[in-house]
């Protein structure tokens, strides 16, 4: 009894030892995602007027012609999927989730820049086509995604690729988040925006080649933003679960605990009475 009451104790301190980290990640992972909204939200006021902008001088009246691969399709058959995932843990289903819409919609033999070094692992491992792989986006280095856009419109330009989209997870609220997918090109026009007179200097192909990239770097920035908000708010519920599991678990085992301790309290009195009654 003795030994069985001794093994509680351990239990008990073991888990009171497991919440005290959880609870410390918590609150981590909350100041984390209230900051990291914050620069989400601060950068969607301007990307969206700005993206906004662009589109409106890309679909000027005369620029969506037949030719313009911008907005049509470029007659390759090889899309491209640029996938967002974390390169830590612990924040519960965030990255399979997303791996899992990966798997429902995207074809192995579809070339993918990875983001992440959780999903290149999985990616890799599950034999997906990873023409590209970065794992130092955590603060969103703006010469590497440049880098990337480059590659993109290159590949693009070349007809290697036939369009391009962005999976990654949407921030809804602190406890919505989903996979999500964005096409980048061939570029998208609202059909609440609609084409303007506007006299495009130099021309209309020098235009293109300067706003395109710039309206990509946009859109793929703000949703990297968001994805790691996703993922901020993921970690935190995480935590938040792990603590209310710890908190259930110790309630359970200092039930058990008491039940030993009186247990051992009524067998210790039972053998003295037994003994007083011998003697």
């Amino acid at each position: 009894m003795a030994g069985q009451i001794s093994s509680i104790r351990r239990q008990l301190r073991s888990i009171r030892s497991t919440q005290k980290i959880t609870n410390a990640m918590a609150l981590v992972s909350t100041a984390k995602l209230q900051k990291q909204k914050g620069v989400m939200n601060d950068n969607n006021q301007y990307s969206q007027a700005y993206q906004e902008m662009i589109l409106t001088a890309l679909s000027a009246r005369g620029t969506r012609d037949e030719s313009n691969i911008y907005f049509n399709d470029n007659g390759a058959d090889n899309p491209l999927h640029i996938v967002i995932t974390s390169n830590s843990g612990l924040c519960g289903s965030y990255n399979m989730d997303l791996l899992k819409y990966v798997q429902k919609y995207i074809s192995k033999n579809e070339p993918i820049f990875a983001i992440g070094t959780y999903g290149i692992k999985w990616l890799d491992e599950n034999d997906y086509l990873v023409i590209r792989r970065y794992t130092e986006l955590d603060n969103a280095n703006t010469s590497i995604i440049n880098r990337m856009i480059n590659d993109i419109i290159t590949l693009y330009q070349e007809r290697e690729i036939s369009h391009v989209d962005i999976v990654y997870t949407q921030y809804v609220n602190t406890l919505t988040f989903q996979p999500s997918t964005f096409q980048l090109l061939p570029l998208h026009i609202p059909e609440e925006l609609e084409p303007k007179e506007i006299e495009l200097v130099p021309d209309k192909e020098t235009l293109f080649n300067y706003l395109v990239p710039r309206y990509i770097n946009s859109v793929v920035y703000a949703t990297f933003l968001e994805a790691k908000t996703s993922e901020h708010a993921a970690r935190r519920s995480a935590m938040d679960a792990a603590n209310n599991n710890a908190r259930e678990l110790i309630e359970q085992i200092q039930l058990n605990y008491n039940q030993a301790r009186q247990a051992a309290i009524t067998q210790e009195v039972n053998e003295i009475t037994a003994g007083a009654d011998a003697l």
